[in-house]
C-alpha cells in the first residue's frame, strides 16, 4: 500500500462566521499573522483584525487582485511574510486563496529564504502554521511521487538511502511548484524523464507500467519549454502528474539502478543530486538505447501523435542533449571535475552490474568501487 500524508500541516475551519473561534486559534500561533483573503470577505476580515488587535496580535493583510496571476500573489505574500516576520498564515477564500497560502506556508518557514528551504529539501516541521477558512469547493490535491531512492518534498527530488520498499506517495498541491526557480525545475524535469524511460524499458515492466510511462513522458515533453518560459499552474500540475505516473510505473518495475548511480556520484563529488541526475541522463540514455533499443523504439512509437516527439532512439538521444544544452546546464559537467568518458563508463558498468545482480545484490560501497575503477 502507498503511504499518503499531507505535505503542509494546516488547520481547516468550515464557515466564515466563526470569527471568535478563528481568533482563538490564531492566538495560539504567535503574535503576527498574514491574512490572505478575497475582497468579498472584507467585512469578516476587518472584524477579525479588530478582535486580534485586542489580543495584541498584529495582522498583515493581502487581498488578492483579480487581474493578477497566482505566481504574483505567491511572490507578494512571500515578501510580506519574510519582511514582517509572520508566525502564522490565515487564508479566507476559495481554492486559489488556499493554494496561495499553502505555497507561502511551505516556502517561507520562520523567515527562511525559499531557496534555503529548497536546498534543505525539507518541509513538515519547518512550515509555517496555516489556518484555512474554506468558502467554496477546493479542487482535489495531486499525488506527488516519492521514489524508491528519492524523497520529493516541495517538488524537489532528493536521493536518499537505498531501501527495497515500494514507492510511497504524498498529497501535494501543485501550486507549491510555482515558487520553484528555474535552477530547481530543470534538474527535476530531467530526473523525472530519466526515471520514466528506465521504467519504460525495464524487462519486468507490465502493460500498466507502459501506460504510466507513456502518459508521464507526454506531460514532460509538452512542458519542456515552460521550464524557462511560462511557468504557470498548468505546467506545474503536469510536472507533478508526471511524477505521480512515473511512481506508479516504478512500483510495477521495482528497480531503480540509476538512483544508486546518482547517489554514488553526487556523494563522491558533493554535488546536487538532481543536477547529477541531469548530467548523467545522456549517458544512462546511451546505455538504455544500447541494451534496449527495441523497447525504446516501441516506446517512441506510442508518441507519434505528438508532433515534435522523437521517432527513433538516436533522435531521442539528440533531443535530450539539445534540451540540456538549451537550458544552459552543460557547464555543470565541468564543475564536477569528472571526465565525460569516465561518466559514460561508470553509467554503463553500474547499469550492467545492477541489472545482472538485481536491486538487492549490490551495496553503495560496491558502487563506489565500480565508479572509482572507471575514473
Amino acid at each position: 500500500m502507498a503511504e499518503i500524508f499531507l505535505q503542509v500541516p494546516s488547520r481547516v475551519l468550515q464557515g466564515v462566521n466563526e470569527t471568535n473561534r478563528l481568533g482563538i486559534e490564531i492566538t495560539k500561533l504567535g503574535k503576527r499573522v498574514l491574512l490572505i483573503s478575497e475582497p468579498l470577505y472584507k467585512d469578516s476580515v476587518r472584524k477579525l483584525q479588530s478582535l486580534l488587535q485586542g489580543h495584541g496580535i498584529g495582522t498583515i493583510l493581502h487581498e488578492e487582485e483579480a487581474l493578477r496571476g497566482t505566481a504574483y500573489s505567491v511572490e507578494t505574500c512571500q515578501n510580506l511574510a519574510k519582511g514582517s516576520h509572520v508566525e502564522s498564515i490565515l487564508a479566507m477564500g476559495g481554492g486559489r486563496t488556499i493554494a496561495i497560502a499553502r505555497a507561502v506556508a511551505a516556502s517561507v518557514p520562520e523567515g527562511l529564504h525559499p531557496d534555503t528551504l529548497m536546498e534543505r529539501g525539507s518541509g513538515g516541521g519547518l512550515s509555517l502554521p496555516c489556518i484555512e477558512v474554506l468558502s467554496d469547493f477546493w479542487s482535489p490535491l495531486f499525488l506527488q511521487s516519492r521514489f524508491l531512492l528519492t524523497d520529493s518534498r516541495n517538488g524537489i527530488s532528493r536521493i536518499i538511502n537505498y531501501h527495497p520498499n515500494s514507492t510511497c506517495l504524498q498529497v501535494c498541491d501543485p501550486v507549491h511548484s510555482l515558487v520553484l526557480p528555474e535552477r530547481y525545475r530543470t534538474p527535476l524535469f530531467f530526473e523525472l524523464m530519466m526515471n520514466t524511460l528506465v521504467c519504460a524499458v525495464f524487462p519486468t515492466r507490465s502493460f500498466l507500467s507502459e501506460v504510466h510511462s507513456v502518459s508521464a513522458f507526454r506531460r514532460l515533453w509538452r512542458r519542456k519549454k515552460a521550464l524557462v518560459g511560462e511557468w504557470d499552474l498548468d505546467a506545474a500540475s503536469d510536472l507533478m502528474e508526471a511524477g505521480f505516473l512515473t511512481a506508479m510505473a516504478h512500483q510495477e518495475t521495482g528497480i531503480f539502478w540509476p538512483g544508486v548511480l546518482v547517489m554514488a556520484v553526487s556523494g563522491h563529488f558533493d554535488q546536487s543530486r538532481s543536477v547529477i541526475a541531469m548530467i548523467l541522463m545522456p549517458f544512462i540514455l546511451d546505455y538504455l538505447c544500447s541494451v534496449a533499443a527495441s523497447e525504446i523504439s516501441d516506446f517512441l512509437d506510442q508518441l507519434r501523435d505528438i508532433e515534435d516527439a522523437p521517432r527513433t532512439p538516436d533522435e531521442l538521444k539528440d533531443a535530450v542533449r539539445e534540451l540540456i544544452g538549451w537550458y544552459s546546464m552543460p557547464s555543470q559537467l565541468r564543475n564536477t571535475g569528472i571526465a565525460q568518458d569516465s561518466l559514460a563508463l561508470a553509467a554503463e558498468t553500474t547499469g550492467q552490474m545492477l541489472t545482472q545482480l538485481g536491486s538487492s545484490g549490490i551495496t553503495v560501497d560496491q558502487i563506489f568501487s565500480i565508479l572509482k575503477s572507471s575514473w
